[in-house]
C-alpha cells in the first residue's frame, strides 16, 4: 500500500518545472508527424526519448508536490530504469544524426538499394534502444537500492558510487558524445573539402536534404553534444567525492529492497545534489525547445500549425475560418478582406504560387533525413489571380467593411 507523508517543504519554484515539462511535451509533438513520415530513425528516437523523459519526470513533480510516499506496483522501478536510459539515450540518437550526415557527405554509392536502407534501419534501431538497454542493465550492477523517493522530484535512481561505477554508469554518455563530436567534425570536413559541390552530393545520395536542412540538423546534434558532454563530465567528477571501494557484490547489494526517502530539507545541506538532480530534468524541457526550434520552425511549418489548431478548434464546437465565408480572415467576416481598401482600378493581376511534391516516405529507399517541407524544395508552377476582375466587384462596399 502506499503510505502518504505530507510535509510542508514545497519546491519555491514549483509549478515551474511542471510547466515546462508539459511545453516540452508539446514543443516536441508538434513536428513529429514529418519525422515520423521521413523514417529517419536518429530523429524519430530523439523525439521519443524526451517525449517520454518529459512526461516521466512531469508525473513525478506532480505526484511527490510537497510529500513523500511509496507508490503502489513498480512505477517507481520503471521511472528510475528510465532515467538511467535517457542518460544514455539522448546522446546516441545526436550519434545516430551525425553519422548518417556524414554517410550523407562521404557516400560513394549513388543507387542504394532498399534492402540495404532497411537494413541500415535495423541497425540504427538496435543501436537507439540497445544502449539505452545496456545503460539500464550495467546500473544493476551498482544499484544499492531499489531506487529513492525524494519530495517534489519524486522516484530517483540509486547509484552505489564505487570504482566500478565509472564505466558502467558515467563514463558511457561521455563517450558517446565524444563518438558524435568525430562523425560530427568529419561531416563538416567533407562538405568543406566540396562545399561548391556540395548541394550535386546531397542530391546523388538521394537525401532529400538542402545544405540548409543539412546544417539544421547539424546545429541540432552539435548543440546537445555541446550542452551534454559538460553536464555528464560535471555529474561524474560530483559524484566520485564521495566513493565507496567496492567489495563484492552482496556488499553493493545489501538489503537491496529497502526504498530511501528524501525530504526536500535534506538538500540545504546538500546543495550539489539539487544542482545535479535539476540538471537532468530541467535537460529534457530544453531539449524540446531546441528540437523545435531548429527543425520545427523552418518552411511551411506555420500553415500546418495553423491547419492543425483549427482542427482542434473545430472539433471543441469553434468556428473555423473555412466555415465563415471566402477569404474571411477570421471568424465572424462577411466579405473577402481585400474588398475593404481595393481601389476601383484594380484588375486581375496573376502571381506564381508553389505546391511541393511529397517525396518523403517510411520506405523509401533513399537516405532522407526528417525536416518539415521548405521553401528550397523542388517546385512546381501555376498562376492564379490574386484580385478578380472588375466586372465581379460588388457595385457597393458594405458599410461595415468601409
Amino acid at each position: 500500500m502506499s503510505a502518504l507523508v505530507s510535509t510542508s517543504s514545497i519546491d519555491p519554484t514549483y509549478p515551474t518545472f511542471p510547466v515546462l515539462a508539459s511545453l516540452g511535451i508539446v514543443l516536441i509533438s508538434l513536428p513529429a508527424y514529418w519525422h515520423f513520415k521521413s523514417g529517419n530513425v536518429g530523429t524519430i528516437l530523439y523525439i521519443v526519448w524526451t517525449f517520454v523523459g518529459n512526461l516521466n519526470y512531469l508525473v513525478n513533480s506532480i505526484a511527490w508536490a510537497g510529500n513523500l510516499h511509496n507508490p503502489p506496483w513498480f512505477w517507481c522501478d520503471l521511472s528510475t530504469a528510465l532515467i538511467i536510459a535517457l542518460n544514455v539515450a539522448i546522446p546516441t540518437s545526436s550519434l545516430l544524426i551525425t553519422h548518417r550526415l556524414y554517410s550523407i557527405a562521404t557516400i560513394r554509392q549513388v543507387n542504394i538499394s532498399k534492402s540495404d536502407t532497411r537494413r541500415t534501419k535495423y541497425i540504427e534501431i538496435a543501436v537507439g534502444l540497445g544502449f539505452p538497454i545496456l545503460a539500464v542493465i550495467f546500473r544493476v550492477v551498482v544499484q544499492g537500492h531499489r531506487f529513492d523517493i525524494i519530495e517534489n522530484v519524486g522516484c530517483w535512481p540509486s547509484v552505489y558510487v564505487t570504482p566500478v561505477t565509472i564505466p558502467m554508469v558515467f563514463l558511457p554518455p561521455i563517450l558517446i558524445n565524444i563518438a558524435s563530436t568525430v562523425y560530427a567534425s568529419l561531416a563538416i570536413r567533407a562538405f568543406l573539402k566540396q562545399r561548391k559541390q556540395f548541394s550535386d552530393v546531397l542530391a546523388s545520395a538521394n537525401s532529400g536534404l538542402t545544405i540548409g536542412r543539412y546544417f539544421r540538423l547539424m546545429a541540432l546534434a552539435a548543440t546537445e553534444i555541446i550542452c551534454s558532454t559538460p553536464t555528464s563530465i560535471y555529474n561524474m567528477a560530483t559524484n566520485l567525492q564521495i566513493l565507496h571501494p567496492w567489495i563484492s557484490w552482496a556488499d553493493t547489494h545489501l538489503n537491496f529492497n529497502r526504498v530511501e526517502f528524501m525530504p526536500f530539507a535534506w538538500f540545504k545541506l546538500y546543495p550539489r545534489g539539487w544542482i545535479l538532480i535539476n540538471i537532468s530534468r530541467y535537460s529534457l524541457p530544453v531539449g524540446a525547445l531546441i528540437f523545435f526550434v531548429y527543425l520545427g520552425m523552418s518552411g511551411e511549418s506555420g500553415t500546418f500549425y495553423q491547419k492543425l489548431f483549427w482542427k482542434f478548434a473545430g472539433a471543441l464546437g469553434f468556428t473555423t475560418p473555412s466555415e465563415t465565408s471566402p477569404g474571411a480572415s477570421w471568424p465572424g467576416a462577411s466579405a473577402p478582406s481585400q474588398l475593404r481598401s481595393l481601389p476601383p482600378f484594380a484588375t486581375a493581376i496573376s502571381v506564381t504560387s508553389t505546391t511541393k511534391k511529397d517525396t518523403s516516405s517510411m520506405d523509401s529507399s533513399s537516405d532522407s533525413l526528417s525536416v518539415p517541407p521548405d521553401f528550397d524544395d523542388e517546385k512546381e508552377s501555376r498562376t492564379e489571380p490574386v484580385f478578380p476582375p472588375r466586372t465581379t466587384l460588388p457595385a457597393e462596399v458594405p458599410a461595415n467593411l468601409a
